[in-house]
């Protein structure tokens, strides 16, 4: 691999000769010479350009308008090439399209009344990547791309693996011209240059980096391959009480690449998930549960089911654990969230879906919160319910439609849910019907009510700014993922 500093890319993409046909008006027949030139190799990058066929051959070219020259779609009007890339390992090329004057006749139109347009073409049409720009000369070089000084700059980007880009460049007389006693005879020349250097592949957010990995919500868990099963799975929710129609992503299974460092222990990834950070500022985010609890305590000592005023969220969020058991790092890392606090009115027949909508419901004990904006909560009996794969007895979709309440007696939804791990847990939900008595996940593998000054394991959740990254490992037990604010 050469240096960061060597250019990986000088590709001379194509020189446009402006030749006269010249009457009174200054009128331009446009050709393209030039061949393709192939990019410096590694064992890291490879880069192409194609030429396509078509070439710009514009006969008794007028001055125009901006309107009419980046539409133009007659044979001759318009060039389109290719750049392609073929990049493995954590690498990146910074590359930049420009374009050169060239013209050696001594009967020159000046620079200043000739535009540029270039788009690129998508599967929808043609995308804008540059208005119409008169031709002006950059005073300075881009050592980010390469570019040297004394070229108009086009367009900049990069690329970070294996992908194809098609352009369109347009080249026209500008309206503003007025060719009236010019004489005739004038020329104008350009060569289109692409500049680059390669450099470290950007690194994306952590929500990025996941949910480039995740498997669509209808691909069936018993189908999937070994790597699938230990991605995300996409959830669609509809609309509730306090929330839009969201989808979410989540791990399932027994034990999926969830595994993440942080506060220097142990986490897990439930998923990624749409919040509010309680200023309205909506975004997606990852939501992590410490991997083991931090001890038994009561939820509410004063046996209230009201989160807002619970002894362990004053715990959580202002008290012991806060102040003494969470880094300084971790902290910065963590951002506000709303929380939703609705609650069931039952234990029995609810199943995962309905416990999602009775959390983001507004059901609850009279004088309740219905919400609370902070740092650190608990989990949700929905989010036990969502992470299961379930078994060859009893698949997934029976899994996700029996109630919690009974899942005792089906061994393969508990066993194949990374987050049961047979000990009593805490969630945040309270019973709507009763004032002291919230849903706890019991060490056989059912959600109960129980009172809020019971004892129980607390397995602190929160979720990471947006800005948060990974930047090594690969989520699994062995080589859990690594985070950088």
């Amino acid at each position: 691999m050469k240096k960061r500093e060597n250019i990986i890319i000088i590709i001379v993409l194509v020189v446009i000769i402006l030749a006269i046909i010249g009457v009174s008006y200054a009128a331009f027949n446009y050709s393209r010479e030039g061949t393709t030139l192939n990019t410096i190799t590694t064992g890291a990058i490879k880069m192409t350009y194609t030429e396509d066929d078509n070439i710009i051959s514009m006969s008794g070219a007028l001055p125009t308008t901006d309107a009419t020259g980046k539409v133009r779609l007659t044979e001759g009007e318009y060039f389109d090439f290719t750049i392609s890339s073929e990049i493995t390992g954590n690498v990146n090329i910074n590359y930049e399209i420009s374009a050169k004057d060239v013209t050696s006749s001594d009967r020159k139109i000046d620079g200043s009344n000739i535009k540029l347009y270039l788009t690129r073409l998508t599967d929808d049409g043609e995308e804008e990547l540059m208005t119409p720009e008169t031709y002006n000369e950059e005073t300075s070089s881009n050592n980010f791309t390469g570019r040297p000084s004394g070229e108009m700059s086009l367009y900049t980007s990069s690329m970070n693996g294996s992908e194809s880009n098609r352009y369109r460049l347009r080249m026209y007389v500008a309206e503003e011209y007025n060719p009236q006693g010019d004489g005739g005879g004038l020329q104008f020349a350009v060569q289109i240059n692409v500049y680059g250097k390669d450099g470290e592949k950007p690194v994306l957010s952590a929500v990025d980096t996941l949910l480039a990995k995740v498997n669509p919500e209808d691909l069936d868990y018993n189908s999937a391959t070994d790597n699938q099963k230990k991605e995300m799975w996409t959830f669609s929710h509809p609309e509730t009480e306090q929330t839009e129609a969201l989808t979410d992503y989540r791990y399932i299974g027994s034990d999926p690449n969830n595994y993440v460092t942080f506060n220097d222990e142990t986490w897990r990834i439930i998923g990624v998930f749409t919040v509010d950070d309680g200023t309205g500022n909506v975004e997606e985010r990852l939501k992590l549960i410490r991997d083991e609890s931090i001890g038994n305590m009561a939820w509410d000592s004063n046996s209230r089911n009201d989160w807002p005023n619970a002894t362990l969220n004053t715990n959580l969020n202002n008290g012991g654990y806060w102040t003494n058991s969470l880094t300084s790092d971790a902290k910065s890392m963590i951002g506000d969230t709303v929380w939703y606090l609705g609650g069931s009115g039952s234990n029995n027949d609810v199943t995962a879906s309905m416990f999602y909508e009775r959390e983001r419901g507004t059901t609850v004990y009279s004088g309740r919160s219905t919400s609370w904006t902070g740092k650190v909560g608990l989990m949700y009996p929905s989010d036990y319910g969502y992470a299961t794969s379930g078994g060859t007895t009893t698949d997934r979709n029976a899994c996700l439609n029996k109630e919690l309440f009974n899942w005792d007696s089906v061994s393969d939804c508990y066993n194949n849910d990374w987050i049961f791990n047979s000990a009593f847990q805490m969630t945040i939900t309270p019973r709507a019907s009763d004032s002291n008595y919230v849903f706890r996940l019991r060490g056989t593998g059912y959600v109960r009510s129980a009172d809020t000054s019971y004892a129980n394991g607390v397995r602190p959740v929160v979720f990471l700014k947006s800005s948060i990254k990974i930047v090594d490992g690969d989520g699994s037990s062995s080589n859990p993922y690594i985070l950088q604010s």
